[in-house]
């Protein structure tokens, strides 16, 4: 039997609970700052499960320096989860009116059509991996 991806993603995504907190997009800040990334590996996902043709399931190592932050973005069809190594940030979810912090240890999930920029809370660098699905390029 197949597992599909997404469907695994947002049941972790229910499982997990988070503290709500307001988020503002009037807030949200349009560029990125202090961020580095590589991806580490990818599995093509064509024919593997009935509308992935064209997809890839990538695994990513990204670093957001003290004051870092990933600019405001959207989560078009592209499930993704966060393993947080070290660190701690703070996901504003604009889409949602709320804030959830991430620290190290922690799984975060965002689904496809979230709306949300994250930011380094906390005075040492975050590591983690991200593994989400993306078009093949």
């Amino acid at each position: 039997m197949r597992v599909n991806i997404i469907s695994v993603a947002l049941i972790v995504a229910a499982l997990l609970v988070f503290a709500p907190v307001s988020a503002d997009a009037d807030d949200a800040p349009t560029t990125s700052v202090g961020i580095s990334g590589k991806v580490t590996g990818t599995i093509p996902l064509q024919g593997m499960f009935g509308s992935s043709d064209g997809l890839q399931l990538r695994a990513r190592e990204v670093t957001i320096a003290p004051g870092g932050r990933i600019a405001l973005h959207h989560h078009d069809n592209r499930p993704e989860l966060i393993y947080l190594i070290e660190g701690e940030v703070t996901d504003h979810i604009v889409s949602e009116d709320r804030k959830v912090i991430g620290t190290a240890g922690m799984t975060m999930t965002e689904p496809a059509g979230v709306t949300h920029w994250v930011e380094n809370s906390g005075d040492i660098p975050v590591r983690a991996i991200v593994v989400d699905i993306v078009p093949v390029k």
